[in-house]
């Protein structure tokens, strides 16, 4: 794992190309603390950035920016290539010979042999810009979940890349994106392909950028989508595949050459993970987990039971509200883009960092994929609510209770509303009151997020999952998870997004797949015998923090007094007296005190 950047600019000054690439990987130092390196292509004005997070050979033959060895191809990588041995085999058999253990190389040999059509063979979890000199042509690249991030400018012919948002304040004069704020109030975070500076904007999964040198313009394709159509139909087969696929998926994320553990809440989709993954490893595994003095947040007895059963060590960190109070400010600075949640992230891999580990699993994914969440009931409420005219639906910002008038977002024409119903923070009139403008601007922004056309076919819990696969858990999970667990220097392994378990969740019939009585039902017949009844027989908990308690305790952050615009102080008296969600409080606080 790594941070990338890189400008491309022919009229800049090398001195000052390198200098700029220098100074953004510098400010994503903490995702990659190993090493450093910068590479400049004087005839084509290409400098190409890298942090490193050695995790694969962690000699200097790892370091990046790595070239090919007549030094026509250029490559800055982050990322993980779970099939990266499968890849080398198979160039091996055609005489390519590798100087290091890493998957580095084989991505850049991959790309050497069969260019483009390299990308497709990648399984994993990356994003990566390459730099083909014979050809005149550079490529960002990332992964077909997103689960490593990757934005872009493109102004004037000039091109400026890197992991973080934040970095690219040091490579030119960047301005607000006016209508961040509007996002935000709206999702709890900045949907893709956005960002909080204008003109900057995030590659789409399973895409690549192919910019022409020569032209100064640029492309972007598809080079990967995942598989569609149902084909399983029977429950047991399913079960089977699942049971196979998620095996094979561990032991390939398993592959390290540091430590490497476990993030264990004691919930299903942690508790397989871990389970599995004990089984393959030759020392104990480590399982970090966050514990409270606060009992009704505490997970302590599940998780203990089931580690009993396995070949692990348990991490588990106490976390107080001391501990919240002193790292509030560090966990503000983390974030490369504003969120409303991911504190709990932070939490759980900086314990991970001071036990020596640098990558852990984790069991994001699971509830996207197998309707794990409360909307894939509440979509169905939401279809029901189709025969109301638009008139009706737009009442319902004159209602008292939050939820409630969220049912404006029905109103739009794009399907974007029926999940800012599901999931969204504050309803158009208070997000307009907030930031003191009128309702028809913050209707007109959300209603120009692009999205899938497909969408409006789908239907119940296909969409729900849509929903949270493609919005929830791209936009927020992945991103949170990514820049939290970086700002340690750690990566998160996600086995679940596994590309060819994704492939085989998306094959199975939605009859099978998606259980009105029992959430995650696939899941839990398939490995419930291995598990302790209280870890599956349970409502969904969620990884949570006491944030409730903790934030209306701090009067730094609940106090409405430190709120000048007149509907914040009223949002955060609410709060005060336990009638608003510590996250939608969160996201005002993050607003008017963080940005």
């Amino acid at each position: 794992m790594c941070r990338i950047a890189g400008i491309i600019d022919k009229k800049q000054s090398p001195d000052i190309l390198q200098r700029k690439v220098t100074f953004m990987c510098n400010s994503m130092q903490h995702g990659g603390p190993d090493d450093f390196g910068v590479n400049y292509d004087a005839d084509a004005a290409v400098c190409l950035g890298n942090r490193r997070l050695a995790v694969l050979d962690l000699t200097m033959a790892g370091r990046q920016p790595m070239l090919n060895p007549d030094s026509t191809v250029a490559i800055s990588y982050n990322g993980e290539i779970y099939n990266f041995k499968e890849i080398r085999n198979e160039l091996n058999m055609l005489g390519v010979l590798f100087q290091t253990q890493t998957d580095t190389e084989v991505v850049l040999k991959a790309y050497c042999e069969w260019g483009e059509k390299a990308f497709e063979k990648l399984n994993g979890i990356f994003a990566f810009a390459l730099h083909d000199r014979v050809r005149d042509l550079v490529y960002l690249v990332r992964d077909p979940n997103g689960v490593k991030p990757l934005y872009f400018s493109h102004q004037s012919g000039k091109l400026i890349f890197a992991s973080e948002v934040k970095a690219f304040q040091h490579a030119d004069d960047f301005q607000n994106d006016q209508n961040r704020n509007i996002y935000f109030l709206a999702f709890g975070h900045i949907p893709e392909p956005y960002t909080t500076l204008k003109n900057v904007y995030s590659l789409s999964k399973g895409n690549f950028l192919k910019y022409n040198l020569n032209t100064g313009s640029y492309a972007i394709s598809s080079y990967y989508q995942f598989k569609t159509s149902s084909i399983i139909t029977n429950e047991r087969e399913a079960i089977r595949l699942i049971k196979h696929e998620l095996n094979a998926s561990i032991k390939r994320q398993l592959i390290s050459d540091t430590n490497i553990g476990v993030l264990f809440s004691g919930g299903l989709d942690s508790s397989i993970i871990a389970s599995l993954a004990s089984r393959y490893t030759k020392d104990k595994l480590a399982c970090i987990s966050a514990n409270f003095d606060e009992i009704d947040f505490s997970e302590h007895k599940q998780r203990e039971s089931l580690l009993k059963k396995m070949n692990s060590r348990e991490i588990e960190q106490t976390i107080t509200y001391r501990d919240f109070v002193q790292n509030f400010d560090s966990v503000l600075n983390s974030m490369d883009q504003p969120s409303n949640d991911g504190i709990n992230t932070w939490f759980v891999c900086k314990t991970a960092k001071e036990n020596g580990l640098k990558s852990v699993l984790s069991g994001l994914g699971a509830d996207e994929l197998f309707g794990g969440y409360p909307s894939f009931d509440r979509i169905h409420k939401i279809q029901n609510l189709n025969w109301l005219s638009k008139s009706t639906i737009k009442s319902t910002r004159f209602l008292k209770n939050n939820k409630y008038k969220r049912l404006y977002y029905l109103s739009m024409d794009s399907p974007i509303g029926e999940y800012l119903c599901l999931r969204g923070v504050y309803s158009p009139d208070i997000i307009a009151e907030l930031l003191d403008i009128d309702m028809k601007t913050v209707m007109n922004c959300l209603e120009d997020i692009p999205f899938a056309p497909q969408v409006k076919h789908l239907s119940n819990e296909i969409r729900a999952s849509w929903f949270e696969f493609n919005m929830y858990m791209q936009n927020q999970l992945l991103k949170d998870t990514d820049f939290m667990s970086m700002s340690h220097g750690v990566e998160v392994r996600v086995p679940f997004l596994d590309r060819n378990f994704v492939n085989l969740v998306f094959s199975i019939s939605n009859e099978i797949k998606f259980s009105y009585e029992q959430k995650k039902h696939l899941l839990i017949e398939g490995y419930k015998d291995g598990l302790p009844a209280e870890t599956w027989n349970r409502s969904k908990m969620g990884f949570t923090f006491p944030f409730q308690e903790w934030m209306r305790k701090n009067k730094a952050i609940s106090a409405p007094e430190l709120y000048h615009n007149k509907r914040a102080k009223a949002l955060m008296e609410k709060f005060k007296d336990n009638q608003l969600h510590w996250s939608s409080a969160f996201s005002l606080y993050r607003l008017y005190h963080a940005s």
